[in-house]
């Protein structure tokens, strides 16, 4: 299988990615041999949103820009930040 390469994407164009492929995997049944692709291309996006110092939301909002996303998370007190550490391993 050929490596995602998602650096070429823009912040919004890789949190529209992330949402289409978290829809598709959400749709396909659990024993669908597309989740092993789906997954990979996941990972790969979030990589290179922890790469790009981007915070993401539960929903899949994504900024770099600190007060962008704090202004969204007391806007929408039920969302909350995705952890992203898992990919901080290592630095």
């Amino acid at each position: 299988m050929r490596t995602p390469d998602v650096g070429r994407l823009s912040a919004s164009e890789l949190g529209d990615a992330r949402r289409e492929l978290a829809v598709s995997r959400a749709l396909s049944r659990r024993d669908s041999p597309i989740h092993l692709p789906i997954n990979a291309q996941l990972l790969a996006i979030d990589a290179e949103l922890v790469s790009r110092g981007v915070r993401m939301c539960g929903c899949g909002m994504a900024a770099d820009d600190d007060g962008l996303m704090d202004g969204h998370l007391f806007e929408f007190p039920a969302h909350e930040e995705r952890d992203l550490g898992r990919f901080f391993a290592g630095r």
